[in-house]
């Protein structure tokens, strides 16, 4: 009913706007101009051009100018980037874990301005005083994080963020994640009373805290994750949020809030069949694996259970998770497992230790203390760590695949599921996925010893040597021998890992945002530093850096924000959901604007970034808007080097910021 009421809604505007070039088909490849200017162009006078859409001709490198850029003392494990005042430039958004304390039974404390440590930072990107750009911490005037209980001289605990044009005003409004400890005190103290809030955006980056938004759980919870989307497609963007297990180890659903058009949401949950499905969340994803226009939802399990996959057909929410091979892969051997080769030193005489071998870790006491064969060899328990997962079109071939970062262990054995590309290879309206031979496609983690570790925890798809292939961005962490691994594409689709070699090998890179902070033309990462386990002997603080790219002027590129029509009118205004289809000498590339994603909110700027090669435009870029209809629009012929706003059902194309050398 809801997606009917919306489908109405679509075909009137389609019938009324003939901007909606090829509205509902797919097939459409008419549209406006725009190829000269921010208001239209010539259009179809252009001739066209003959480029390469893969040359590059600088050298990828980075340097790490933390310091240049205003970072030096600014700490966290979570970064998020998004333009949050309009101004065209991305800012960024910095989160500590929760803050605890000990001896417990204890009150945990929050940031209190201008005292201890600093935990939440919001950093505008301005103008630097001698030229450039450079981070200015505008956390406290900003309004975010400030508390429901009207303090001004503490912030509420925050621990994830999530950008999105929630009240439809046109600017990026915030969704504050708290991951909640059960309460120890009675009363409990302020921290304690603190919940995941709405932010609502003047325009100018100043916030206001949304009083009974709806996205409170009455009880503590352990928010782990949240995307935004437009699950029912009525213009209305919606939340799904994450929750880890409880304290005590109990499972606990994720959670859906629809959307009221105000900022405030109602929880669906329920109602939507998502609470069936109780595994511990540690990352969400949002997108439309099967380009049937409707968002899938995903969540990253932890614990080697299951990653689930939400499909929606319009009524009730199903997990497809395990039939598409996203919820774990098909190695379900765990005789190699070092703790069931324990139990088995007890009971060798049950067949399902016949022809076992000695294993090489020293025991627990008992032996058969840390495996079961109740549990331990089921499908369920058989599958990865997954911390975040990533939904882009790596191949190139305009289906979007995924990407998990995954936690595993050499005494695991190999059924322990490890950080790998699931190739998208369903046919369109299916969802499966084939895990790639991680040695053939070169995306194998590096190992140290024997005793190894992988410390998936975090990734991101970016083109950052900008030759129009997407590159992945691993952040590993926790253990030794960890780092922030980049994995370069090459033209045969083959990776190979380049951080070293390129500057951007970032001891426990635990958490990433990969933007073009500087609108140079190529994309800068920022990284945060681990701490935990054996990290902490590299860094005493979750220190965050700035890797600056020097790819800039080796090609062409081009970045597209997106403003949806509205609710009542076609998309989201954020154009959340929106896939853009950029062409350039022949080579398409197809990327799906999302929210926060991952582990504890990821995300990578709030518009879409295209490399374009020797080309200095982009022959078409079309969009198919994420409303009940799939309109589609198409624009011919656009110049390179700048940042444009396509606006639905407008053929006109909006320069955000001066072209690049105009």
């Amino acid at each position: 009913m809801l997606r009917s009421r919306l489908l109405l809604s679509s075909l009137a505007l389609c019938l009324a706007s003939p901007a909606f070039t090829g509205c509902g088909d797919d097939s459409a490849t008419g549209g406006g101009g725009g190829g000269n200017g921010g208001n239209g162009g010539e259009g179809g006078k252009i001739e066209p051009e003959v480029c390469d859409g893969h040359a590059v001709t600088s050298t990828l490198a980075f340097t790490d100018n933390t310091e240049a850029w205003g970072l030096v003392g600014v700490a966290g494990g979570r970064v998020t980037s998004g333009d949050v005042n309009g101004d065209g430039y991305p800012d960024l958004l910095v989160h500590n874990f929760y803050p605890g304390c000990s001896p417990a039974p204890c009150a945990p404390s929050r940031e209190v301005k201008g005292e201890g440590t600093r935990r939440t930072f919001l950093l505008m990107n301005e103008p630097g005083p001698g030229g450039g750009r450079v981070f200015v911490d505008r956390t406290f005037e900003s309004g975010f994080t400030a508390p429901a209980d009207g303090s001004t001289t503490e912030l509420k605990s925050s621990q994830l963020a999530a950008l999105a044009d929630v009240d439809s005003d046109g600017d990026m409004d915030i969704f504050s994640g708290t991951y909640n400890e059960p309460n120890v005190n009675n009363p409990p103290s302020p921290l304690e009373t603190d919940r995941s809030e709405i932010y609502l955006n003047d325009g100018t980056g100043h916030f206001t805290l949304l009083a009974g938004s709806g996205v409170q759980f009455e009880n503590p919870r352990r928010t782990s994750s949240a995307s935004f989307t437009d699950f029912n497609l009525d213009g209305v963007l919606d939340l799904f949020v994450g929750v880890h297990y409880t304290p005590t180890g109990s499972l606990q659903a994720p959670a859906l809030f629809m959307g009221n058009g105000d900022g405030t949401f109602s929880d669906v949950t329920a109602g939507l069949g998502i609470d069936d499905e109780k595994r511990a969340t540690f990352g969400t994803t949002v997108c439309d694996v099967d380009n049937d226009g409707l968002p899938d939802l995903m969540t990253s399990s932890y614990a080697r259970g299951p990653n689930v996959l939400f499909q929606f057909d319009g009524t009730t929410f199903t997990d497809v998770g395990e039939a598409s091979g996203y919820a774990y892969d098909e190695n379900q051997d765990y005789t190699d497992n070092q703790f069931f080769l324990c139990w088995c030193t007890i009971h060798g005489t049950d067949p399902l230790c016949d022809g076992v071998g000695s294993p090489a870790v020293q025991c627990p006491s008992p032996a058969d203390g840390n495996w079961s064969p109740v549990s331990e060899v089921k499908p369920e328990r058989l599958g990865g760590n997954t911390f975040s997962t990533v939904c882009a079109d790596v191949t190139g071939d305009g289906k979007l695949d995924l990407y998990t970062a995954e936690i595993a262990h050499w005494w695991a054995g190999g059924s322990s599921d490890k950080s790998n590309l699931l190739v998208n290879d369903g046919e369109p309206g299916a969802k499966h996925f084939a895990r790639a031979d991680r040695a053939a496609a070169g995306i194998e983690v590096p190992h140290v010893g024997a005793s190894w570790n992988e410390g998936g925890i975090t990734a991101a798809v970016a083109d950052l040597d900008l030759d129009a292939r997407a590159d992945i961005v691993l952040g590993t962490s926790d253990y030794p021998d960890q780092y922030a691994w980049i994995f370069h594409q090459k033209p045969d689709g083959a990776f190979e890992e380049i951080g070293e070699s390129i500057g951007l090998h970032h001891p426990c890179g635990v958490a990433m945002s990969a933007a073009d902070f500087d609108r140079d033309g190529d994309l800068d990462v920022v990284v945060a530093s681990g701490t935990a386990r054996d990290c902490a002997d590299i860094w005493s603080t979750n220190e965050v850096h700035f890797y600056e790219s020097g790819a800039s002027g080796g090609a062409g590129w081009l970045a597209v924000r997106l403003r949806g029509a509205g609710p009542g009118a076609g998309a989201n205004t954020s154009g959340i959901g929106a896939r853009v289809a950029v062409d350039a000498g022949g080579v398409k590339q197809v990327q799906e604007l999302g929210s926060g994603y991952g582990h504890f909110g990821l995300q990578n700027d709030t518009v879409l970034f295209f490399a374009l090669g020797s080309c200095t435009r982009a022959a078409t870029i079309e969009v198919v808007w994420p409303d009940g209809y799939r309109s589609t629009e198409v624009w011919s012929e656009i110049a390179g080097g700048r940042l444009i706003e396509l606006r639905q059902g407008d053929p006109a194309v909006y320069d955000i910021l001066p072209p690049a050398g105009g």
